[in-house]
């Protein structure tokens, strides 16, 4: 606990909102998830590269997030510092050009594109994610993802201490993955996607057909963390999931969707062991009807 005191002046020192005991339900879509040591806020990328720094020189664990959609927290909470990019929302637009912080939602992303008659992010609309997220994952929907227009990230090199920016080509991208995934000492502060001039309405339409498609086959009225398997070549992972019998099959609170059997949600009290072993389960399941274990796109944290 000395350890977090500590850590608790250097952030008030360097002007970074912090909160002792914060409960991780409220930091993720799932909303699950015990209390966090701490948990820093930081407003701008020089605060969120000053908590990086704190929790480095204080030798404590920490891990940033972004809007939690993908991520599973222990119920015991976390020992360590949480650091929230939520207030890092900036969104600026210039040509075709958009940039966002890493904490922007992809919402507001799309908006503003489809606001300045961009068109490239319509994929993205209604992906409960961050910039800073959907680069980390590549995430995708519906044909694309983010390396289809992903022009730069600027990042902080914790080990050299330097903010470095490298062009798309440079990023590993491919399907749900970054160089980002590989090496956590490269932490994502903004991005630019270079998007192409389209019609307005055209783009408002197709973000309002994607919307309606996600309403129409997720189950967006339960907390989740989307799709809990990647993508197995040769197959859909909700269909089989579903094919197995499993559409519906619960552990306590967590249950496979009803609406879409790649998803799991928490239908109310759900813990991250629920999650975990309807998680498990379903793997064995897989492994015996398809021959494969499915890979998860939920990151565990603590483990």
């Amino acid at each position: 606990m000395s350890d977090i005191l500590n850590l608790c002046a250097v952030l008030e020192n360097a002007g970074v909102e912090h909160i002792k005991g914060a409960p991780l339900c409220d930091f993720c879509t799932f909303r699950i998830g015990g209390p966090a040591a701490l948990v820093a806020l930081p407003e701008n990328e020089a605060g969120l590269m000053s908590a990086i720094r704190a929790a480095e020189a204080n030798s404590t664990k920490y891990i940033v997030i972004g809007n939690g959609s993908n991520v599973l927290f222990p119920d015991n909470g976390f020992s360590g510092l949480v650091i929230s990019t939520r207030c890092l929302r900036d969104i600026e637009v210039d040509g075709n050009i958009l940039r966002a912080d890493c904490g922007a939602l992809l919402f507001a992303m799309t908006r503003a594109a489809a606001q300045a008659g961009l068109s490239g992010l319509e994929f993205a609309y209604g992906i409960p994610g961050t910039c800073g997220g959907a680069v980390f994952m590549n995430a995708g929907a519906y044909g694309s993802d983010i390396s289809a227009v992903l022009r730069s990230v600027r990042c902080y090199d914790i080990d050299s201490g330097v903010i470095r920016e490298l062009p798309a080509d440079e990023l590993g991208l491919f399907y749900r993955h970054s160089i980002f995934m590989d090496n956590g000492r490269l932490i994502i502060l903004s991005a630019e996607f270079e998007l192409e001039p389209g019609d307005a309405a055209c783009i408002e339409a197709r973000m309002s057909e994607i919307m309606n498609k996600r309403r129409a086959s997720q189950p967006l009225e339960y907390p989740s963390a989307g799709s809990v398997f990647k993508r197995q070549p040769g197959y859909y992972m909700g269909k089989i999931i579903e094919e197995s019998g499993l559409k519906g099959y619960s552990v306590g609170g967590a249950a496979v969707s009803l609406k879409h059997a790649g998803f799991i949600v928490n239908t109310g009290g759900a813990s991250a062991r629920d999650v975990q072993a309807l998680v498990e389960h379903i793997k064995s399941v897989i492994l015996k009807n398809y021959g494969f274990v499915p890979e998860c796109e939920i990151r565990f944290i603590g483990q």
